[in-house]
């Protein structure tokens, strides 16, 4: 479905006039914003039961699909219509789970669902209210475990495949629960849980429960120490999870009975993500449980590694370079199944045999003439932090320029503040640079990929230290003479949004323009308001209340807007409940009454993020328009 779009509410426009100046060249552009709208995205591939198919999510203008292909190549065949599946957003996974003979999936409306392996009408599963996710099913296929939240508790819930009984639910000592998963044998379900004031990525436990004593064990919970993703070997004997105890997001392992936990590989990467929710998939164990394929997160790039289980060896596969976000062995055999994708690459579900050295596509969400010949590879730099902190970032830079060009500067930003922007698929960066804008994408203090070290910088320093971070990998850019230091634009959302909201508060003179798409600008008001989920997440970042308020308002955008050093563009979702509509309407008032220019749209049935193409066409050229008017042409 089309969306409606909204007049542009409470929108300030600036009362001064101006000289035009020349527009510079810009080089013609081989993609549109239409042309973006248009992608689709994967999500979650799995191998059936038997190895034969392989099955997706397909997402695309609010709406997701699962399909099934061969897994040796062929047309897809199209399982979920009534009622359609849930679409892959932010905050979501674990989208489904499949068996010798069903899938059970998440529908559009947060309930689960049993539909036969080769499609059909999707019947509910009884799973006692509230939203059910991350369905996991037992190894004889009769039972589903999952992830319920009601609100205000988050548990496990049990329930029969065949939906004839009530589901059981096994309450959790904790304020949060995600990556259910069960033993080989069926007896036990080990999960990852954590309770406020923390992030999972802060402090997490990893806990095995026994379904027929009802014995629950901690197989690791410590202070500053977090857990993620548990998966028993198909043998039983090992229980694998990763953990950051040594530093990074690094494989352990302990006993099938979940004793003498201890570090597998110790190494200065992380092997997964943070987890913001249920279903990611950063290893897997191999069907004989002789080896592990992992993601090694190197920071701008990823690797895909193999590890010996007898040996503790690893070696790297002779796998493309690219970004990774899946990878699962076969049932059987050496077959490796791996979402991956690059700048310049579209994502792509593949099959990799890892004995032979092949591989081949069996999906892609690539469009013509976004095939990515027309894209740049970003190049990783690094610069010092005022406080001597190394600092990472990718910077895109448009060709056909001349040697003495400086071309204009996007700081694109990414969310979280935990979040990452490695070297992967970004269509609407490539969008600007084909438009001849210099992309700078910092990942300041606080982001994800550097290990826990870097996350845990940003503790009382959200709005403070990563912003001057922000600032030292633009004038680092504009030092070399990659952009033009007069015509810097920050570009965010979410946390992102936030950034951009502040940044020309606190360097009024460093900024052309600014666009903020769902930023935050009060942070009592996002204490107050925001999901259960980041409820707490400003106890870290910033600190408690009362205690701190002082610290919450130096750093709300919305109580300086007079300071406010340039023309703002904001973007948000009417539906938004991460982010909830009043902070940018909240700070389009300060503007407006501070004289400053500011241009609010909202988006009607958007919540945290774009779903919809036509949001994602007309978010994309509105950009592109105010960057003209207010960056290129004054």
């Amino acid at each position: 479905m089309s969306p409606r779009v909204a007049t542009a509410p409470r929108t300030t426009t600036s009362t001064h006039s101006h000289a035009a100046g020349k527009r510079p060249g810009l080089r013609p552009a081989a993609i549109t914003a239409a042309m973006i709208a248009q992608l689709r995205s994967l999500a979650e591939p799995r191998w059936s039961a038997d190895g034969k198919q392989i099955c997706y999510l397909e997402s695309h203008d609010g709406q997701g699909t699962l399909l099934a292909t061969p897994s040796a190549g062929g047309p897809a065949l199209r399982l979920t219509s009534d009622p359609p599946a849930a679409s892959a957003a932010a905050y979501a996974g674990g989208f489904y789970a499949v068996t010798r003979d069903s899938i059970i999936y998440q529908g559009a409306d947060r309930a689960l669902y049993r539909m036969p392996a080769g499609g059909g009408h999707g019947h509910q599963l009884p799973t006692g209210g509230g939203g059910a996710a991350g369905p996991v099913c037992s190894p004889d296929g009769t039972r589903v475990a999952y992830v319920t939240d009601d609100g205000a508790t988050s548990d496990i819930g049990i329930v029969d495949v065949a939906g004839d009984s009530w589901p059981r639910k096994l309450a959790v000592d904790a304020d949060f629960v995600a990556d259910p998963v069960w033993s080989p044998n069926g007896r036990m379900l080990a999960w990852v849980e954590w309770s406020v004031p923390n992030m999972a990525w802060d402090e997490s436990r990893l806990v095995i429960y026994d379904l027929r004593s009802g014995e629950r064990r901690v197989v690791l919970g410590e202070p500053e120490v977090s857990v993620g993703q548990p998966r028993w070997s198909p043998d039983g004997k090992t229980l694998a999870f990763l953990c950051d105890r040594d530093g990074y997001l690094n494989l352990w392992r302990a006993s099938g009975d979940g004793a003498a936990p201890t570090p597998w590989i110790t190494e200065s990467y992380d092997h997964g993500g943070p987890t913001w929710g249920t279903g990611q998939a950063s290893y897997s164990w191999s069907a004989d449980s002789r080896r592990i394929a992992f993601i090694r997160d190197e920071g701008a790039a990823q690797e895909l590694c193999l590890l010996d289980v007898a040996t503790s060896e690893v070696t790297s596969l002779a796998a493309p370079a690219g970004s990774y976000a899946v990878v699962r062995f076969a049932p059987r055999g050496d077959r490796l199944l791996v979402l991956r994708n690059t700048p310049t690459l579209a994502p792509a579900i593949e099959v990799l045999d890892v004995a032979r050295g092949t591989r081949h596509v069996v999906a892609s969400a690539a469009l013509g003439g976004l095939d990515g010949t027309d894209f740049v590879e970003p190049e990783a730099i690094t610069w010092r932090a005022e406080d001597d902190l190394e600092i990472h970032g990718l910077l895109y830079r448009p060709t056909g320029l001349h040697e003495d060009q400086r071309p204009p500067l996007l700081v694109y930003i990414h969310g979280g503040p935990t979040g990452h922007t490695g070297a992967a698929w970004n269509p609407s960066v490539q969008y600007f640079v084909q438009r001849g804008w210099a992309v700078l994408a910092p990942n300041a203090r606080g982001s994800s990929g550097h290990g826990r070290a870097y996350i845990q910088a940003l503790r009382d320093e959200w709005g403070g230290a990563d912003m001057a971070d922000i600032v030292a990998g633009v004038d680092e850019v504009v030092r070399r003479g990659w952009a033009d230091g007069a015509r810097v634009v920050p570009w965010g959302g979410s946390a992102g949004g936030y950034a951009v909201l502040l940044l020309p508060i606190l360097y009024p003179d460093r900024f052309k323009a600014a666009v903020s798409l769902f930023g935050v600008s009060d942070l009592f008001s996002l204490a107050r308001t925001t999901h259960r989920l980041e409820a707490h997440y400003l106890d870290r970042i910033l600190g408690p209340l009362p205690a701190t308020a002082a610290r919450y308002r130096e750093r709300s955008p919305v109580f300086h807007a007079a300071r406010y050093g340039a023309p703002l563009l904001m973007l948000q979702g009417d539906r938004d409940v991460a982010v909830t509509p009043d902070q940018a309407h909240a700070m389009a008032d300060a503007l407006r009454a501070a004289g400053k220019t500011a241009i609010l749209h909202l988006y009607e049935g958007e919540g945290h993020g774009w779903l919809r193409a036509a949001t994602v066409r007309d978010y994309l050229a509105r950009m592109d328009r105010f960057l003209e008017e207010y960056a290129l042409l004054r």
